[in-house]
């Protein structure tokens, strides 16, 4: 965008680096794809610029998840219900946690957020190319992102 006085304001993909509230330098992509390396996430999206620490957005691998319940007697109807369900949170606490235990401290996701859709294209938190939008789905997520900062001063 070029703004009255000539100047250019980038708007998005200027850079894909946080910088946490301590002045962390932290490059998103090589953390995320390293989750996106588990079988039951399919979907990983990081967040913590100018926040205190990193918390993330999660889409299930729906499908795995459902093998997981099914062999362990969990009911569920719906990709809302195996999303809200306690077990299946403390499976993925469990397989972050594994996955976060060679980085850094300020690297690591403290707290997480389970969605029941994929982001989509068609919702416009997708490009063309499959590439996350970041600002798209921050905007449409704030109150479930601000309630894992909640009480953090």
């Amino acid at each position: 965008m070029i703004d009255a006085e000539g100047f250019i304001h980038i708007t998005d993909r200027k850079k894909h680096l946080f910088v946490s509230s301590g002045g962390k330098n932290i490059a998103p992509q090589p953390i995320e794809n390293l989750f996106l390396s588990n079988k039951y996430i399919e979907q990983f999206m990081l967040i913590g610029d100018r926040r205190m620490f990193l918390t993330a957005l999660i889409v299930p691998d729906f499908d795995a998840l459902k093998e997981y319940a099914d062999a362990r007697g969990i009911a569920y109807a719906t990709n809302r219900d195996l999303a809200a369900h306690p077990t299946i949170y403390d499976l993925m606490q469990a397989n972050i946690q594994q996955i976060q235990k060679d980085l850094a401290n300020y690297e690591r996701v403290r707290k997480f957020a389970l969605l029941d859709r994929e982001f989509s294209v068609e919702e416009g938190e997708l490009t063309p190319t499959q590439k996350v939008r970041r600002r798209v789905i921050e905007e449409r997520y704030a109150p479930l992102i601000e309630g894992m900062y909640e009480g953090i001063n």
